[in-house]
């Protein structure tokens, strides 16, 4: 059984307090049932707190919220009280594992960073290496990891544009997205599930800015391929090609983004990039829903 992790993986850091956008702060974090059973292990004053502050269900286990919809064990300094009482061991699954996320094959995983998470977003997006697969296991490869990486090498290379390495990528996969019509895209993903009023204020905001004369810098160019690669060694797991349509249009939703930032505020930072592909994917990636409606959007659309 082969494991593939990508070059930075090892490099990833969850930078706590510091983060301005907590992974403890609006989310009903549910507990596996191994770490619900040791939480009902512990005793004295913390144990209670264990027990008052876990909302238990017919389905499922989860950390109350409090008013501001934060996480009851997260303290005041933003750091999280079950580490400082009981150690990082005694975390729940999703709270080890986030923002990782695994890929499973019949002869491998993959395991990656979400760029739900600001400091992954970083190193991904700031990474000076090309990216590439550290891989452990026995030798075996199959035909889709090896197609897989094929389109990984492809789009790294920069003796062509990234303009030309996208398109030999929709080519060679007989995919056309020549009739994406933004506006409409806006539309529909403003008809979608949406958690934070800062992407509903964007997606609005995005129709009432003219940026059609704005043109992304070609030094911040590298920001988009990584984002490209990142999306298809995340989705890209079978040889489905919807996954690669829903991977372009991503980076092309998020490359609008930055042109909209570009008009309104006539320049863009490498935080503000950051920050956008943040949001997209937290609204987007981390709903199977919103991913399917899209990939179901997709499919319409290649069919009229």
């Amino acid at each position: 059984m082969k494991l593939y992790t990508p070059n930075y993986y090892k490099d990833f850091k969850c930078i706590a307090e510091k983060c301005k956008h907590n992974c403890c702060i609006g989310w009903e974090i549910d507990i596996d049932e191994d770490t619900f059973e040791y939480y009902q292990t512990i005793k004295g004053k913390f144990g209670k707190r264990l027990k008052k502050d876990i909302t238990v269900t017919d389905e499922c286990a989860y950390f109350s919220l409090d008013g501001k919809c934060r996480c009851a064990f997260l303290n005041k300094d933003n750091l999280c009280n079950i580490i400082l009482n009981l150690g990082e061991d005694a975390l729940c699954q999703v709270c080890s594992d986030h923002p990782r996320f695994r890929n499973f094959y019949d002869n491998g995983t993959e395991i990656g960073l979400g760029i739900c998470c600001e400091e992954a977003g970083r190193l991904i997006l700031e990474q000076k290496e090309n990216f590439s697969l550290v891989v452990s296991g026995d030798e075996y490869e199959d035909e889709f990891i090896k197609y897989k990486n094929q389109i990984i090498n492809n789009l790294q290379d920069h003796q062509k544009s990234l303009t030309d390495r996208v398109s030999n990528l929709l080519k060679g996969n007989s995919i056309s997205l020549s009739d994406t019509d933004f506006n409409e895209w806006v539309d529909f993903y403003l008809s979608l599930e949406r958690l934070d009023e800062k992407w509903t204020n964007l997606l609005k905001d995005l129709k009432s800015v003219n940026f059609e004369h704005v043109i992304f810098p070609e030094s911040k160019e590298k920001y988009l391929e990584k984002l490209l690669l990142y999306f298809i060694y995340r989705h890209l797991d079978s040889m489905d090609t919807n996954k690669i349509k829903f991977s372009v249009l991503s980076v092309f939703f998020i490359a609008q983004t930055y042109r909209y930032h570009i008009a309104k505020y006539n320049s863009i930072t490498v935080e503000d990039i950051i920050e956008y592909a943040r949001l997209y994917s937290s609204e987007i990636e981390y709903s199977d829903e919103n991913i399917e409606k899209i990939i179901e959007k997709l499919q319409k659309k290649a069919l009229s």
